[in-house]
């Protein structure tokens, strides 16, 4: 059933974000440390002061030590951009769209009407195989 695969792509998704944030409330972001390397840092509302400045503490650091003139390959940004978006709040809710469907396509099997969801519930299927590296429903 694919409801199952929706279900158990949302849980993954809910475990590992609760295992890369120390709270619920964290966001995270791309800066340069002190060294001017690139990092990943994490942040809450409370980090931020009332001069917008954001106290924050690193999660990973895209630095390259023996190539001081290079702190960073010319990958790193997209790829420490991209985490950022997707942090532990974004993969909550997520989460939360593929357990809607997976409900959605509970829903619309009870009525008679698999196909006529599709549309809306395969984005959702084809998100969930490839999250969990698999072909099947």
């Amino acid at each position: 059933m694919a409801q199952g695969l929706l279900r158990e792509a949302a849980e993954l998704i809910r475990r590992r974000a609760a295992a890369a944030a120390k709270s619920p409330d964290e966001r995270w972001m791309v800066e340069r440390d002190e060294a001017g390397a690139l990092v990943l840092a994490a942040f809450t509302l409370d980090d931020v002061g009332a001069d917008g400045i954001v106290s924050s503490s690193v999660l990973a650091s895209f630095a390259y030590p023996g190539h001081p003139e290079r702190h960073t390959h010319a990958l790193a940004l997209g790829v420490a951009s991209h985490t950022a978006a997707l942090d532990p709040q974004v993969a909550v809710m997520l989460a939360a769209w593929l357990e809607t469907m997976a409900s959605f396509e509970d829903q619309a099997e009870e009525l008679g009407e698999a196909e006529g969801a599709a549309p809306l519930t395969e984005p959702a299927k084809q998100f969930a195989r490839t999250y969990l590296r698999t072909t099947e429903n």
